[in-house]
C-alpha cells in the first residue's frame, strides 16, 4: 500500500502547524490537536488545516474549553494560540 504525504501551503507564520485533512472531530484530529499543544509553550501559534465542516464548530469550542484562542480562521484554515497555563 501506498503511503500518500499531503503537505499544504502555510498561510499564516506559526510555530508549528496541522493537517487534519478530511477528518471531522470526531475521528481524532482533537486529540491530535491537544498533544501539539501541550508540546508549545504559551503564546505560541499552531496552524490547521481541516476541510470537515465540523470542525468550524467543534475546534472554537474545544479551544474555549481548553484556554486556548482561534485567533483566526480562513476557509479550511485555523490559526490557534495557546493559553497561558
Amino acid at each position: 500500500m501506498a503511503t500518500i504525504n499531503i503537505t499544504f501551503e502555510k498561510i499564516w507564520e506559526t510555530d508549528t502547524w496541522y493537517d487534519a485533512g478530511d477528518k471531522g472531530c470526531a475521528e481524532g484530529p482533537i486529540q491530535e490537536i491537544a498533544a501539539i499543544m501541550r508540546g508549545l509553550e504559551p503564546g505560541q501559534t499552531l496552524e490547521i488545516r481541516a476541510t470537515d465542516p465540523t470542525v468550524r464548530i467543534d475546534l472554537p469550542a474545544w479551544a474555549r474549553l481548553t484556554g486556548h484562542e482561534v485567533i483566526e480562521e480562513r476557509e479550511h484554515r485555523y490559526l490557534l494560540r495557546r493559553g497561558d497555563f
